[in-house]
């Protein structure tokens, strides 16, 4: 049996919804697998108890939670430490890490980096694709160079406004023009985002979303825009789409519709042409920034142009995306962990070591010029 951790919560503004995708993933998992709930604090320390798969116990977790125990990572066996009261109670093996983290330190490859150091398979993409994920204005000069269509963008960072203000805001009202969309370049779950309908507003909402990032992200607005989500899956180095869903919104798919409104579940028509199209584009996206795992393509597509725009890349998406694919979400767990660990063993592969006879070259080198100095 398989020992797999469940990672989620973190340092992040998508928190909640961590444990709420963690929470749908833990009541899933398949029954052949030994789980183990690994909560992630506001504070980044790792904690596991005996109710973590219960949604009551966030409400107010010093209070809730039952029997915690501090975990730490042993990065020489592949394991975890479970301490109590300053006491290592136990070590577990763990053969996969189950990522349910967004944002960020889970989602932009930290957290990716602490597993890949401790030699711990996990289920998302690596450092890299995560991180380059994670910052839309890094996805979109990637995205471009792939030539897939995304929207035209002013990007700077909270040090660079201010020294140059009246440029920047110059650029936004020449080439982006109004209405326009205010993001930060490192967050998801739409926290952060606004519309700016004229110049009057744009300072102010510019400032609003330094709060959640130094790095804004000023993007033309699609007015009446259809708006659609595919995710992909890598099964066996093949990238999978999954079906199409058009999502249903007020003028940006805020964090309100995404989680705090009961959706309707509608079926629209999307024209078998567009519809091909979409899927076609995610799994190009998704190769193009080197994803694995299961990542959420999100796209603008522009009715007056017929132009289709890939708008951002979800490398861990909410509820892990189970709902966009035919299979069960068990189904999807399975192929998430396998090929985690599939991913892991071809690392292996590779050769780390090399002889380069370097140190005693530089030896060599050093003993030589003390003897000229004398």
């Amino acid at each position: 049996m398989k020992n797999i951790a469940v990672f989620f919560g973190g340092k992040s503004v998508e928190h909640d919804i961590s444990i709420i995708t963690a929470l749908q993933t833990l009541s899933h998992m398949p029954s052949s697998y030994k789980v183990i709930p690994i909560y992630i604090t506001h504070e980044n320390k790792l904690i596991c108890a005996d109710n973590l798969n219960k949604a009551e116990t966030y409400l107010n977790f010093s209070k809730n939670v039952k029997n915690p125990k501090n975990v730490l990572i042993d990065f020489q066996s592949q394991s975890l430490l479970i301490q109590k009261n300053n006491k290592i109670k136990s070590r577990i093996k763990i053969d996969c890490a189950l990522l349910c983290n967004h944002g960020r330190f889970g989602e932009d490859g930290a957290l990716q980096g602490l597993l890949e150091f401790a030699q711990i398979p996990y289920t998302s993409s690596n450092v890299s694709s995560s991180a380059l994920t994670m910052d839309k204005t890094l996805t979109k000069l990637l995205l471009k160079a792939n030539l897939i269509n995304n929207l035209p963008y002013v990007q700077f960072d909270k040090c660079s406004y201010k020294a140059k203000k009246m440029k920047y805001l110059q650029s936004i009202k020449k080439n982006i023009k109004f209405p326009c969309i205010i993001k930060p370049a490192n967050l998801g779950s739409s926290v952060g985002i606004d519309i700016c309908e004229c110049e009057a507003q744009l300072e102010e909402k510019i400032e609003q979303a330094f709060n959640y990032d130094s790095i804004i992200l000023v993007e033309k607005y699609l007015t009446n825009a259809r708006e659609f989500s595919c995710a992909v899956v890598k099964i066996n180095d093949i990238a999978l789409p999954s079906k199409v869903n058009e999502v249903n919104r007020s003028k940006i798919y805020t964090f309100e519709e995404k989680y705090l409104k009961e959706r309707e579940e509608g079926k629209s028509v999307i024209d078998k042409t567009l519809h091909d199209k979409l899927k076609k584009m995610a799994v190009k996206a998704y190769n193009a920034l080197r994803c694995d795992g299961v990542v959420r393509i999100d796209f603008l597509y522009d009715k007056k142009t017929d132009k289709l725009y890939v708008n951002e890349l979800n490398s861990i998406p909410g509820s892990l995306s189970f709902n966009m694919f035919d299979g069960t979400f068990e189904d999807l767990i399975d192929v998430l962990i396998e090929e985690g660990i599939e991913k892991a063993s071809k690392e292996k592969e590779i050769e780390y070591l090399f002889n380069s006879k370097a140190i005693e070259n530089y030896i060599k080198i050093n003993k030589s010029n003390k003897s000229i100095k004398k």
